[in-house]
């Protein structure tokens, strides 16, 4: 692997790994005491990782068939993690059938989705005192969940795909599973409190070169303000090009801003008059002819159509 990563597991001699599979013992900051605890509340936070199963990728048209959801604090100043918290999961009846495809990958099937209903309710009073939600794909689960629930649109969200640079690590791949392995764990993949918990279970692990928790990085870049590009009127040939620097397709549905198709980016605001720059010269061979959206904190990772 490239980077500077040492592969959590691996032998002195580089010849085997050794994986351990993840039983629910986090990595808590050993100074997190109930006293430290009580001594110190204005630096500590609740916070719960969240993940869906489902029977497809579409938050308009498929449905959840589980909900996994691991609460736990954090010390706000230091991203660590104090004191792993209660979980709620459960199974949701799709009222369709779930593909042998779903049942292969999941391990889900029919009879245990039978009758059984996700209680919103519950959700929303077990997530209410979090000050942020986090996901591995918040783009994914955010829509899905923003449409049953009645709070977790007023509370921000936060991605450890996309908030953390695992890319400049030296990963060679942002999903779950792979850098799980990395870090010399595995648990029941695409179950969803099993997810749940080795997103958060890795997200304790620390950086080699900031000696820092992932936890923290991702926390920092959640608090940044965000921007929405619109790439209107772009010319069908750059299409590849936008593709490439991380554009995707964008179809507004009912009640969306812009009244055409068309590809977008978010990025951090910081980082738009570059972006501005480079459309300008890639894309449009001239001025900026597209549109800019702000995105308030809260907003990060809502449905844009």
């Amino acid at each position: 692997m490239a980077g500077n990563f040492r592969w959590i597991g691996k032998s002195l001699d580089g010849e085997s790994v050794t994986l351990k599979r993840f039983r629910g013992t986090f990595n808590c900051a050993e100074y997190a005491t109930p006293a430290w605890l009580e001594q110190n509340r204005e630096v500590v936070r609740t916070a719960a990782v969240l993940d869906l199963e489902t029977t497809g990728l579409n938050a308009r048209t498929d449905q959840i068939i589980e909900i996994g959801v691991r609460k736990f604090k954090f010390n706000r100043a230091t991203g660590e993690m104090l004191e792993a918290g209660a979980s709620y999961n459960e199974f949701h009846d799709p009222g369709v059938p779930i593909s042998p495809e779903l049942t292969r990958l999941t391990g889900i099937t029919n009879e245990m989705v039978a009758g059984k209903k996700i209680d919103w309710a519950a959700v929303d009073h077990f997530i209410s005192d979090c000050s942020i939600i986090l996901a591995h794909n918040a783009a994914f689960d955010r829509p899905f969940t923003d449409a049953r629930s009645s709070i977790s649109s007023e509370i921000p969200w936060g991605c450890s795909f996309k908030q953390v640079a695992w890319d400049e690590k030296g990963f060679p791949s942002r999903k779950l599973e792979v850098l799980s392995i990395y870090h010399g764990f595995f648990s029941d993949a695409h179950r969803a409190i099993h997810d749940a918990d080795a997103t958060l279970h890795l997200l304790t692990f620390s950086d080699p070169t900031t000696c820092k928790p992932y936890l923290g990085e991702l926390l920092n870049n959640a608090r940044k303000p965000m921007s929405r590009v619109f790439a209107l009127g772009s010319p069908f040939e750059t299409k590849d090009l936008l593709r490439s620097r991380g554009y995707q397709w964008f179809t507004p549905g009912p009640g969306t801003t812009f009244p055409e198709k068309c590809w977008v980016r978010t990025l951090p605001k910081d980082h738009l008059a570059e972006e501005i720059a480079w459309l300008e010269s890639a894309v449009y061979k001239g001025t900026f002819r597209g549109a800019v959206n702000d995105i308030p904190i809260t907003d990060n990772f809502k449905s844009i159509g």
